[in-house]
């Protein structure tokens, strides 16, 4: 199976998805490609930022992406 099909399986069961969680679970190097290659297809996919905290007890930024 493709990553970009990975990706659009894995947000079709409703769950979201962030770049970390891409590469941890689905072993996908490249999400941002593979989110505008699903865009490009005319998949809706839709995106918020999202605060995280870091293992140095800081928060960070990162976009999380869902259907």
């Amino acid at each position: 199976m493709s990553q970009k099909k990975r990706v659009h399986e894995y947000l079709k069961t409703g769950a979201r998805l962030t770049s970390e969680k891409a590469r941890v679970e689905l072993g996908v190097g490249s999400f941002p490609k593979r989110i505008c290659e699903l865009k490009a297809m005319g998949i809706k996919v839709k995106d918020r930022w999202k605060r995280v905290k870091t293992r140095f007890s800081g928060t960070v930024s990162v976009k999380e992406y869902y259907l």
